[in-house]
């Protein structure tokens, strides 16, 4: 069985019959009259019944799942599961039936609509674990592929509403409904990415590439995938310039609206005989899909996959990818709260906070006589030597957006984990270059595993200041400056560490359990914290300190 973490939620991916499942849900995919007198269809597409003699509690009905909707039939599955109260649900595979859809396609279908409910800010779900349920070995071992990838590399983010992927590996293997073929006006060019897409097609590729004759330097051509995976590759001469990209792009994407594709591959365009800067050719890449997409009304396309085969090259795309990703996480962050907000959630602010009203950021310098920076100064010395250390500046980080965030998790920490100390005060060495990204954003786990992963693959916080004031996370600047947080982090219930976890393990190995808030160096007596998620720890103070 493998599982990963969807927005807190556990999914797990199991092979067997999905009659035999004891959750509280599951999910039938059936016709339009279910097979039984059903007098008037469902508005919203499915139909919630008893279970019989099954051993799950509800069976949620979904109405004429084909390979266009699984998306949204997901999302409808996992909205009646909240609307019914049921926390765990279980899914059958989608589309590889009669719909003949490609298990590599069918299995980041689901995977994406059950991100898109749990990441929709207006979502306040129950659901603590998804399991889909796969009878057929070959089915569930592509499926299971799908998740190893998922859990270890897989760069990915959402927006407005379709799935753009990161993938390092041969664009020739992969399975989505068209593959981009970057070529010359003859389309018969055999160098490059398109050489080696022309070889693996074959000759039935190539011969209707000779019907084609001539492209013109606007056209777009379309043939069978031939041997490929693909069942299309489209062919276009490709952007050599920059302001050249959003053009192409718009018509890349247009063409596979126009013809109903619902998965596009598209190479690493530029990078070859153009000669175009790496990261000028990802920025240029993904604005120009972010604006097609803001711009075009209900696209056919559901995935649009960015394929690298060159380390040196997926290194600098991924660098750009996560910038990307960083950013529209922060305007998620934003709909999360006003979501909250609109649900009554009110927010209380540190009582030592000033001018609160005044600005969503503010980075307050403390006083040296005041009560609050002698508070701070003398928690940091009781594991720090004040003969070795000497603090010269305290900040005080008021955050207005990322408090918000962070409070909204503490309060479901807190329902969680009732009566439970959830919130510990920790240290955190870092750089002088990370200051302004840390007060800005919080401790982005897209940056972790810079100083090790003993424990996780997760942000790691210290009990005693002394360790985080260590030379390998607190480094000295050209000032002789080296600098600390405290920060409030959400602890939790915490077990032992491992440096293969990528999330915290279940609670006492039970899924019905949920996770553990955090891992520890030792669960008697901790010293070292490690959180996995977003805005689960806050930046309070910001300590400037120097050796003497």
């Amino acid at each position: 069985m493998s599982d990963v973490v969807v927005c807190e939620t556990s999914v797990k991916l199991k092979k067997g019959d999905i009659v035999a499942e004891r959750t509280d849900a599951i999910i039938n995919l059936t016709n339009a009259t279910l097979d039984r007198d059903v007098a008037k269809l469902p508005n919203d597409g499915y139909i919630v019944t008893s279970s019989g003699n099954l051993k799950c509690h509800k069976i949620i009905h979904l109405i004429e799942v084909r390979q266009h909707n699984i998306v949204p039939s997901v999302r409808k599955a996992l909205k009646a599961c909240d609307k019914q109260n049921m926390a765990t649900v279980s899914l059958p595979s989608m589309g590889t039936g009669a719909a003949e859809l490609k298990a590599e396609s069918s299995i980041r279908l689901i995977v994406k609509g059950i991100e898109d409910y749990l990441s929709d800010p207006s979502v306040m779900t129950v659901i603590s674990e998804i399991v889909i349920v796969v009878f057929e070995q070959e089915i569930y071992e592509k499926y299971q592929k799908f998740f190893q990838n998922y859990k270890t590399n897989y760069p990915h983010f959402s927006a407005f509403g379709k799935m753009i992927e990161l993938i390092k590996g041969d664009i020739t293997h992969q399975t989505a409904d068209c593959i981009v073929n970057l070529t010359n006006k003859t389309l018969n060019q055999s160098c490059g990415v398109s050489g080696a897409i022309l070889s693996a097609a074959g000759d039935t590729v190539k011969e209707e590439c000779k019907e084609i004759g001539v492209l013109q330097a606007d056209g777009v051509a379309i043939t069978s995938g031939g041997n490929l995976e693909s069942k299309n590759i489209m062919h276009i001469i490709g952007p050599t310039t920059v302001p050249a990209y959003e053009p192409s792009i718009d018509r890349i994407l247009h063409e596979c609206h126009r013809n109903g594709f619902t998965s596009v591959a598209l190479p690493a365009i530029g990078t070859g005989m153009a000669r175009v800067d790496v990261e000028e050719s990802i920025k240029a890449i993904l604005n120009s899909i972010l604006s097609y997409l803001a711009d075009t009304l209900v696209p056919s396309l559901e995935t649009i996959l960015i394929v690298v085969i060159q380390e040196s090259i997926y290194k600098k795309y991924l660098q750009v990818f996560q910038a990307k990703s960083t950013e529209l996480q922060m305007l998620q962050r934003e709909e999360r709260i006003v979501s909250a907000m609109l649900h009554g959630v009110t927010f209380n602010y540190p009582m030592r906070w000033t001018d609160i009203g005044k600005s969503e950021y503010q980075e307050v310098t403390l006083v040296e006589t005041s009560q609050e920076y002698k508070d701070v100064q003398d928690k940091f010395f009781k594991s720090t030597s004040s003969s070795t250390y000497e603090i010269t500046e305290i900040k005080r980080i008021q955050n207005v957006t990322m408090w918000q965030s962070f409070t909204i998790n503490k309060q479901t920490v807190d329902r969680r984990n009732l009566g439970h100390k959830n919130i510990s005060h920790l240290y955190h060495g870092t750089h002088s270059g990370a200051i302004t990204n840390i007060n800005r954003d919080g401790f982005n786990r897209v940056y972790c595993g810079k100083n090790g992963t003993m424990y996780g693959n997760g942000t790691y916080f210290a009990v005693e200041s002394q360790y985080s004031s260590n030379d390998q996370y607190s480094s000295t600047d050209a000032n002789g400056k080296k600098y600390i947080y405290q920060a409030a982090v959400l602890t939790g219930r915490y077990c032992l560490g491992d440096k293969r976890y990528k999330e915290a393990p279940h609670i006492d190995g039970d899924p019905n359990k949920g996770r553990y808030d955090s891992v520890v160096d030792n669960v008697g007596n901790p010293k070292i914290f490690v959180v996995f998620h977003d805005d689960v720890a806050y930046p309070e103070y910001l300590i400037t300190f120097k050796k003497r």
